[in-house]
């Protein structure tokens, strides 16, 4: 059954999956303290800011326009000059108390907000540490899993998607960890808390009060609609200016080479120009949205005025006693604090919704079975002999059971023995380097085995089995940093003296010795800063130093000048010194000098002999080498 991994990047928002959240939240699991710690820490921010405007107008009601002193002023005035020693002192006292009990109060209030203050510092340090960890464990686990998968896995999957899943899926999931599911237990409290307090107080203005709330509901309703279209019209537009950036650049010598400059530009203008146009049209919907929220929170404390103050006025009337004036602060601030929440809660179910697109897009990926898997009896390759065996392989890259495999090998039988040098020609296509790849294991064979030492690989350890092959291809790849990174790739058992040695022996040491810095010289990227020739040179070095009994050389002789080549001759004759070696080459005049010569057309073993025996027999190689011969003459 096939193994293919279908990345769905055009979906950015997916149903609620309660299994998927399951799945999300075992990232979270092992930091659950931390996290309920962050919880209470939010529940108490909002038990906080919804009690503060409660004080604020019981300090109004209370103390700064409390009845007890109101009576007693308006008792002093109606008596004028006449007053009684005792009511002055008792209004004295009053105030006194009054004063005493405000300070006490703002007291409480101030300690209330610097508490709030705290708990939200301490908890938006806690998520952002527990959003963090999750990113890097899950990062992690994909990057762990991508090593594992097999080349047909990433002939598959273009590496930008994959480099997707890594980094944008990943922090999608992060801030959902971070702003959408404690958020939104934090948002759900406020409400509650708010809505509780103004019932507690005053049903009948509370009510007046969430009349707009419906109408909120509605417009974000509307607002979702369409800002999550034009939204997923950036993401599309952004994706297409990206790609054709990144395809530009790396075209830029094509580019140039037929002046697609100005063509290129204009390509480029106009897909910039869809992506600003369509940011204009979401901007459009923001500012339609958040002005009609505005304006239902205003109508709402208007509300609060007109219904608010014609109940106190009533009241006044009918008892007498002064204005309420402090029900207006707290309702105004509830208000406040109810319609924040609100608005939020459709942006944060969003975000929930594209985590959810994430979330499956990673488990997809982390799901995927690992197609070239050890068995669960894999024996660990030591220091292997070098008997190489390929039994009547066949091999297809695609083996869909909706076709009939396209074979690249037919039927391969080869035995090489420890220590013998193999040359391996033929056309393009022929199935040369597949044979190294199955060697490697970095693909299973379909039909047949290939045996090490007697033993089929499929029964080794891979990383032991890879350990014993050494590759140099034509293209070497190097990784950014220095020449010493790139000899010892971090095996700390080559020391400096060994890989001196190894460069010494393969004729790398001469041109290192003139780079500046030596072995710290910085290849730059895919080791750019170097020659082919260099580059293959170190090659040799870093195979060396590894010293694998299996050497394989993939046409690694090709696109240098002679002197380099002469150099890269002398060390290819040195590394495969001892060692069981494969050569794949075009140019048969570098491998006259084989063992054998093993001839490939069309994914079967036509010929197979030494230099001069296949000249004699006149068949596929002595036409190659002919082909050849002339093309230099020619040349020359």
């Amino acid at each position: 059954m096939s193994t293919e991994y279908h990345i769905e990047d055009e979906i950015q928002q997916r149903p609620y999956d309660a299994r998927l959240m399951a799945r999300l939240l075992a990232y979270v699991r092992p930091y659950r303290t931390l996290m309920i710690v962050a919880t209470v820490l939010l529940l108490l921010t909002a038990l906080f800011s919804s009690v503060t405007p409660w004080l604020n107008w019981k300090a109004i009601a209370w103390y700064i326009n409390s009845a007890e002193r109101v009576a007693i002023e308006q008792q002093i005035a109606d008596v004028g000059d006449d007053v009684a020693p005792e009511t002055l002192a008792a209004r004295d006292q009053v105030v006194q108390r009054d004063k005493h009990g405000l300070l006490v109060l703002i007291e409480v209030i101030i300690a209330l907000l610097l508490l709030e203050m705290g708990a939200r510092y301490a908890q938006a340090l806690i998520v952002a540490y527990v959003g963090q960890r999750t990113m890097f464990e899950m990062r992690r686990d994909i990057f762990a899993h991508l090593q594992k998968m097999s080349l047909r896995f990433l002939d598959r999957n273009p590496v930008g998607r994959l480099m997707t899943r890594v980094t944008n899926d990943v922090e999608k999931i992060q801030a959902t960890i971070a702003n959408g599911v404690v958020q939104i237990i934090s948002d759900l409290f406020v409400i509650v808390v708010v809505i509780g307090f103004m019932l507690w107080n005053n049903w009948g203005l509370t009510l007046v009060t969430l009349s707009p709330i419906p109408l909120v509901f509605l417009a974000s309703v509307v607002f979702r609609k369409y800002a999550r279209q034009s939204y997923l019209e950036i993401r599309k537009k952004i994706a297409g200016v990206n790609a054709y950036m990144q395809e530009n650049l790396s075209g830029m010598r094509v580019v140039q080479m037929f002046c697609r400059e100005p063509r290129n530009f204009e390509e480029y203008r106009r897909r910039n120009a869809e992506h600003r146009d369509e940011w204009f049209r979401q901007i459009k919907y923001f500012a339609s949205y958040f002005p009609v929220v505005d304006f239902l929170g205003t109508l709402s404390l208007a509300l609060i005025v007109f219904f608010g103050g014609w109940q106190i006025l009533k009241l006044q009337r009918l008892t007498g006693n002064p204005a309420d004036i402090g029900m207006f602060f707290a309702y105004v601030q509830w208000s406040e604090r109810l319609y924040g929440p609100i608005r939020a809660l459709a942006d944060r179910y969003n975000l929930i919704l594209e985590a959810m697109a994430s979330s499956h897009r990673i488990f997809e990926l982390l799901d995927t079975p690992e197609e070239i898997a050890n068995d669960p009896q894999a024996i660990a390759a030591e220091k292997v002999q070098g008997r190489v065996e390929f039994q009547d392989v066949c091999f297809a890259y695609e083996d869909g059971a909706d076709r009939a495999p396209q074979w690249v090998l037919k039927d391969v039988a080869l035995t090489i023995e420890p220590g013998e040098k193999i040359a391996v020609v033929g056309h393009t296509g022929a199935g040369k380097t597949t044979l190294i790849n199955l060697l490697s294991r970095f693909y299973d064979v379909q039909r047949g085995a290939i045996l090490v030492d007697g033993l089929d690989i499929r029964r080794y350890d891979k990383t032991s089995l890879r350990r014993n092959i050494g590759v140099v291809l034509q293209d070497v790849f190097l990784f950014s940093g220095s020449i010493d990174h790139n000899i010892r790739l971090g095996d700390e058992g080559i020391d400096a003296g060994r890989r001196a040695a190894c460069a010494e022996y393969v004729n790398a040491a001469g041109f290192i010795a003139k780079l500046d810095k030596g072995y710290d010289y910085s290849v730059g990227e895919r080791g750019c800063n170097l020659s082919t020739g260099q580059r293959q040179l170190l090659a040799f070095a870093r195979a060396l130093a590894h010293d694998p009994q299996i050497l394989v050389l993939d046409e690694a002789t090709s696109s240098v000048d002679p002197e380099t080549e002469a150099l890269i001759q002398d060390a290819i004759a040195k590394l495969m010194e001892n060692r069981t070696s494969i050569v794949i080459a075009h140019r048969l005049s570098t491998v006259r000098h084989a063992d054998r010569i093993v001839v490939m057309h069309h994914g079967r073993i036509r010929e197979m002999g030494t230099h001069q025996e296949l000249l004699a027999h006149g068949g596929i190689y002595a036409t190659l080498y002919q082909l050849q011969y002339q093309d230099q003459n020619a040349a020359t």
